[in-house]
């Protein structure tokens, strides 16, 4: 078959599919057309990183080179960081009495692990295969101590403690006016007390502060160097183990070396503080219990002093359980319990109610004899503290023994001989001591017989304001001048 004369038609080239170009530029004026052949692809865009985007505009701006970026993307170190911080006080530090507030270091994160002990770590057969498990603990047991040593170096308890003195010397004299305006008028020493620990703490706690200030400084580069040694931690190397431990027993004890030496300044004045606060809180709970009873009524001029629970051995070991009060001039007892009234089947409590009553009411001048001792007990534990007193024949009864419950016999009678010779007038508050002579001049003042059946009048206690004859019943008053 013969093949047909002319041209023949090349075969067609595959079409190759391109992703589109964007279209390219219109030209300037003046400029040439680039050519087809000799283009190039366009450059990418270098994204820039904020802080040095930021650094490049603030030298354009100020001339200056700004400080290099560290690693977390920060455009300051770290170190001035904690610099700035220590100058501003962080929000909820207590601010003293009319000083500035003390700074708080910079709360640390714990220390990051080695890459080599994480990576060790995560390959349970190499840890096997390099590191034994008693190293292992070892290395646990630095980093976690070295955790809780991060928290001490804060110093916490420093500030808290300067917050509290700053507090008590606020709050405490406060709290005494509130006892003298429930008739407290006893332990003068509390106001002298205060003033004296207020001034003595307005000329300590400026060297409190800048004591403080030092030792976070130093500790601070402390906490660097052991943090560091924590970190390059490897457990296939013991020597790294080694320095650790070494940084972080050094660690340890610089910071009882600055607690101690920040505490030293206060120590003693603190303690005073507590004590105080301590000794209001139970003249606080003397004065409810007076309070609690209606048939008590302190005489002119009578401060209360002590209340206890206690048992009236009236009759042999067992008796009336009630207060036991004394006062500057009387000692009473109270009774203040729940009575069995009926019994179901004769053994267990049907009804009851509940008796107060006042049983016991003497001058302390008419108690003779007093013995303070313990009694029973097992071993010498469980011991019951006993006062034991006899009374003159004025007296409403001529023998008393009281059980106390949780104070100590021994004070108590050291109490009453304080009354009984009057010492106790000389801790009164000073704004109280014009009572004492005008309750005197009262006693002074009755006469020495009833006016009715000339019955002798004994002599009156101090804040006495009228007198019944026990033989007419006439209510004899002072005689007024």
């Amino acid at each position: 078959m013969e093949q047909k004369k002319g041209r023949s038609r090349p075969a067609r080239r595959p079409v190759s599919r391109k992703p589109a170009r964007r279209p390219a530029r219109k030209p300037t004026s003046g400029s040439k057309r680039p050519s087809a052949k000799k283009t190039t692809p366009p450059k990418r865009r270098t994204i820039r990183s904020t802080a040095r985007g930021a650094a490049k505009r603030t030298v354009k701006k100020t001339g200056t080179p700004p400080r290099r970026p560290s690693r977390s993307g920060n455009a300051i170190s770290r170190g001035a960081a904690r610099r700035t911080a220590r100058k501003t006080a962080p929000p909820g530090i207590p601010r003293g009495r009319g000083g500035n507030p003390v700074p708080k270091p910079k709360v640390r994160r714990p220390a990051r692990k080695a890459a080599t002990g994480t990576a060790v770590a995560g390959a349970a057969v190499g840890v096997a295969a390099s590191a034994s498990q008693e190293l292992a603990v070892k290395v646990q047991a630095i980093r976690s101590r070295y955790e809780g040593l991060a928290a001490q170096a804060q110093l916490s308890g420093i500030y808290d403690a300067i917050g509290d003195i700053d507090s008590l010397l606020t709050e405490l004299p406060f709290a005494v006016d509130e006892l003298r305006a429930r008739g407290y008028v006893h332990s003068r020493q509390m106001e002298d007390k205060l003033a004296a620990l207020a001034a003595q703490w307005d000329e300590t706690r400026p060297r409190v502060e800048s004591t403080l200030e030092s030792q976070v400084r130093r500790l601070d580069k402390d906490l660097s160097r052991a943090e560091t040694k924590v970190t390059l931690i490897n457990p296939r190397n013991p020597g790294s183990i080694r320095a650790a431990d070494t940084a972080v027993n050094s660690l340890s004890n610089q910071i009882n070396a600055a607690r101690n030496a920040v505490t030293g300044l206060y120590d003693g004045l603190q303690q005073e503080l507590q004590s105080i606060k301590g000794e209001i809180g139970k003249i606080e709970t003397v004065l409810a219990l007076f309070d609690e009873s209606p048939e008590i009524q302190l005489l002119e001029a009578e401060g209360p002093l002590l209340a206890v629970k206690a048992i009236w051995r009236r009759d042999g070991d067992d008796g009336p359980e009630g207060i036991l009060f004394l006062t500057d001039q009387r000692l009473l007892f109270e009774q203040r319990e729940e009575v069995v009234t009926k019994k179901r089947f004769g053994l267990f409590k049907a009804e009851s109610e509940m008796v107060q009553k006042l049983l016991v009411e003497t001058n302390v001048y008419e108690i003779e004899s007093l013995v303070d001792k313990e009694e029973g007990g097992f071993l010498g534990m469980g011991k019951d503290d006993v006062l034991e007193m006899t009374f003159a024949a004025t007296a409403p009864l001529s023998r008393a023994k009281f059980h106390l419950k949780g104070q100590d016999s021994a004070d108590w009678a050291a109490m009453i001989k304080r009354v009984q010779t009057g010492e106790i007038d000389q801790h009164r508050a000073e704004e109280y001591q014009d009572d004492i002579e005008e309750a005197l001049a009262m006693s002074a003042s009755f006469p020495a017989q009833c006016p009715t059946c000339f019955a002798a009048v004994p002599e009156q206690p101090r804040g006495v304001t009228s007198y019944t004859c026990e033989f007419c019943g006439t209510v004899i008053t002072p005689v007024a001048e």
